[in-house]
């Protein structure tokens, strides 16, 4: 086995773990493992469908487990976020936004610590804020894979661990699917790469159900912990490699 099959298999675990595990993380962390072993905008391409396809396994696992207001606040805002990010990728290299998304998601996490440090609750929903955090996320998640770093912090400390995931998974799904089909239809997702993808759903699923048994052992207060942990540590990721 080479070196570029042995990380692929791993990342396409990883991305099922991470997914129905804690919602977040897949794609950001997987997307520059992947680049140290092929071309940085392809990995980006490539990890795409893995995010589809761990979707379908994540709503199958949490089904009926989401919040349907959050839902329909987020989906629009991401949707455009996904389509902007996707056309800008051909232009954006994938240094440069990385470490944009990077900064930006420092900035928001560090805004949200400091409220809930002063305030000690999380904050209400509204129009603006749901409207900002989507479009950004939906840009992060075409440019870099990385959206779950905005959108998560628009439930962190609201939603139940098995809410958290699942309406992340359902507000995913909508803008996967729209980046995939851009990829496919710009052709930057080409025949070789839908390829490799069917060669490793078995282990994305295998990764699904490793993801949804842990997710089932964390204790509520330790999966928010968890969750901030991921996103800072993201963003240090973003800006550093």
């Amino acid at each position: 086995m080479s070196l570029l099959h042995a990380v692929l298999a791993l990342v396409a675990f990883f991305a099922g773990v991470l997914k129905s595990g804690f919602g977040i993380g897949a794609g950001i962390f997987l997307t520059p493992i992947l680049a140290l072993v092929m071309d940085p905008k392809e990995a980006v391409v490539l990890v795409a469908p893995m995010m589809l396809f761990t979707d379908f396994t994540a709503i199958y696992q949490y089904r009926r487990q989401w919040d349907t207001s959050d839902v329909l606040a987020l989906a629009l805002p991401c949707l455009l976020g996904a389509v902007a990010g996707t056309l800008l990728l051909q232009w954006f290299t994938p240094a440069t936004a990385r470490r944009v998304i990077g900064i930006i998601g420092l900035l928001y996490v560090g805004s949200e610590l400091m409220r809930k440090f002063f305030f000690r609750s999380p904050g209400k929903p509204n129009l603006i804020k749901s409207t900002f955090i989507g479009i950004v996320g939906g840009l992060a998640s075409a440019l870099a894979n990385s959206g779950g770093v905005f959108i998560s912090t628009y439930f962190t400390g609201r939603l139940s661990k098995a809410y958290f995931v699942g309406t992340l998974v359902v507000v995913f799904l909508a803008q996967d699917i729209t980046k995939v089909s851009m990829f496919t239809g710009l052709g930057m997702l080409n025949s070789r790469l839908w390829t490799i993808e069917l060669y490793l759903l078995p282990l994305m699923f295998l990764g699904g159900m490793t993801g949804k048994w842990l997710n089932s052992r964390i204790h509520e207060k330790q999966f928010a912990k968890w969750v901030f942990v991921l996103i800072v540590g993201a963003c240090v990721k973003l800006l550093l490699f």
